[in-house]
């Protein structure tokens, strides 16, 4: 069987998340997106796990079933050098177990969802296995909290461990192609997964796993990593790293992009607003390329766009929470119900009777005519969807160094893309 599994969100008690983040919303939202599996986020946390043990029912399998949507108990947690690490358990026991073992080297793992452990990712990998866990590290690219922002290699990060770890998540701004190129990744699996704040279908599942499986269980899940007796990953799917916030190397103030040449020569300071320039994901792939290649057994990697954001260049608004953008969304939902089978299998002539000009851009989307606008600095990308070819070429002409991730001199200010 296949399962749809988003396995990284968080839950109210991490900081910066929605309120709205609780389990009766985040499973009636996975249903709306067609995921099968989510990660509860945040298990650590006393008052979580309370709350998860609430609301859901205990499966047999090692997941926690809320109607039609089941979870899989996860964590995040920032190491004494601040990488983050995502965390797989198989129970409630084995949770509160985690928690005992480091919550000696924690000052907030009883008040925060995404903890910090003041122990290095060999430590907190051997605690997890030793409570039968899953981990690898969190969006590894990104320039923050991430394993190749502090490190070179896994095993710097995870020692004796580091052959212990079941998979690296991507991150928004890179994919199974970029990865790839680094030797040591090679035998490991991908995750893809949204890092959801937010409850919301631009957010939860805008990156997920398909996985092929015997049935929901935990050890299914853990087989399919390690690609035993025909389980896998048979799917990894999200965002082109170009709409990452993190792709280009760029101004964390102003979001302007530069070359990776161009920041050393500005010393990592920006030309127009003279604040710090951040390595972008894709320059630091190029750092630790090293001659890898895609291993045969390498799932695809299927680029979407939330149904939400392609709604809202449609119509033209600035935001996908917009009144119109949310009808429009609603009328798909109720006529297809998952937005997985509308991005990816539904028949284009059926999507235009709900509306013409949104079947026409997942149209467009699936041929690969939509332009992305590369994110950098902490800024998301942009979606643009041409009217026709010529529009296309026009577009590609004036945006050329912003598409680029260059810096040019003829440009007076970020609004003259």
């Amino acid at each position: 069987m296949y399962i749809d599994a988003d396995l990284h969100i968080h839950g109210l008690h991490s900081g910066a998340v929605s309120e709205k983040m609780k389990v009766p919303v985040i499973a009636e939202q996975a249903g709306i997106k067609g995921l099968d599996v989510i990660a509860t986020g945040d298990i650590l946390n006393p008052g979580w796990r309370r709350h998860v043990s609430e609301n859901t029912e205990t499966t047999s399998r090692g997941f926690y079933r809320r109607g039609e949507t089941e979870f899989i108990l996860s964590t995040e947690v920032e190491d004494k050098n601040r990488v983050h690490h995502l965390i797989f358990l198989p129970s409630m026991e084995s949770a509160e177990n985690l928690q005992k073992e480091l919550e000696d080297f924690s000052k907030n793992i009883k008040k925060e969802g995404r903890p910090r452990i003041t122990l290095s990712g060999e430590d907190i990998a051997e605690n997890t296995k030793k409570v039968g866990g899953i981990i690898g590290p969190s969006h590894a690219f990104t320039p923050w909290t991430s394993i190749y922002k502090e490190h070179d290699s896994l095993d710097e990060c995870y020692g004796s461990m580091s052959s212990e770890i079941d998979f690296i998540e991507l991150g928004l701004s890179a994919d199974t192609e970029m990865a790839d190129k680094i030797k040591e990744l090679n035998e490991i699996s991908f995750l893809s997964n949204s890092d959801a704040h937010s409850p919301w279908p631009d957010k939860i599942g805008r990156e997920f796993n398909r996985f092929q499986v015997e049935k929901k269980s935990f050890e299914e899940f853990r087989k399919a990593l390690k690609r035993e007796k025909g389980r896998k990953i048979s799917l990894n799917v999200g965002f082109n790293p170009l709409e990452g916030k993190y792709h280009c190397t760029a101004c964390q103030n102003c979001h302007q992009k530069y070359s990776f040449e161009q920041a050393i020569n500005f010393r990592w300071e920006c030309d127009i607003c003279g604040r710090s320039i951040k390595k972008g994901v894709k320059d630091r792939v190029k750092e630790l390329s090293d001659g890898g290649k895609n291993p045969e057994w390498r799932p695809r990697y299927l680029h979407l766009v939330p149904l939400a954001e392609i709604i809202k260049e449609v119509v033209g608004h600035s935001s996908t929470k917009t009144k119109t953008v949310q009808k429009i969304y609603g009328d798909f939902q109720s006529e297809f119900n998952s937005e997985i089978n509308i991005l990816i299998d539904e028949d284009i002539e059926n999507l235009s009777e709900v509306n013409k000009k949104v079947g026409s851009a997942v149209r467009k989307f699936r041929e690969g005519k939509t332009i992305m606008i590369p994110g950098g600095g902490g800024s998301y990308g942009e979606l643009v969807i041409p009217r026709d070819e010529q529009d296309r070429k026009r577009i590609l002409e004036e945006r050329e160094s912003d598409i680029g991730c260059f810096y040019s001199k003829e440009q007076k200010s970020l609004s003259d893309f």
